[in-house]
């Protein structure tokens, strides 16, 4: 018997391919009132990529560039307002078009985590560090068929210790 979902990790690489694996995330949360982990992994540069990037611009340049990026993720993210209210308005809208009881969506269970390192590791660490019930991923569009299933995905889907969701693209 599975155990109910209380607590959702939702990897996303900014895409729009991502969309629908957003919605379905949402859904789920609405219905069993589930906490979302919004993770977006930042993968580092090759350590001679990065050391050259770093002598050439120079050591503070570098850091403001790095900084730079984080900020770009979580504006990516959020929009200019904050998580609460991002969040909050997307389970509202998603709540109001699906016709789902106020009472239902009634919660504001959710935390956006942006992370540096190895997509696949970060996931399933992240995923257990907050201790979540399901990964939902989204899937890719794929140049010879309609969708297609990436190495991290494939990784996550080997590694993992809790079920997994990929949800494919719109065509």
């Amino acid at each position: 018997m599975l155990k109910p979902i209380q607590s959702i990790l939702f990897a996303t690489d900014l895409s729009e391919n991502c969309q629908p694996a957003y919605d379905f995330t949402l859904s789920l949360a609405v219905k069993f009132q589930a906490t979302i982990y919004l993770l977006h992994v930042i993968e580092p540069l090759p350590d001679n990529v990065e050391g050259r990037l770093k002598d050439l611009l120079g050591k503070h340049q570098w850091e403001d560039m790095v900084n730079s990026q984080q900020t770009n993720v979580r504006r990516s993210l959020l929009g200019k307002t904050p998580a609460s209210t991002v969040v909050k308005d997307a389970l509202n809208s998603f709540c109001n078009q699906s016709g789902i009881d106020d009472k239902a969506c009634n919660f504001q269970s959710r935390e956006i985590i942006i992370s540096d390192g190895d997509i696949e590791e970060e996931i399933l660490r992240h995923a257990a560090e907050n201790d979540c019930d399901l990964i939902v991923l989204g899937g890719h569009k794929s140049l010879f068929s309609k969708t297609s299933v990436g190495s991290t995905t494939k990784t996550v889907l080997k590694k993992s210790k809790i079920p997994v969701t990929v949800v494919p693209p719109n065509s």
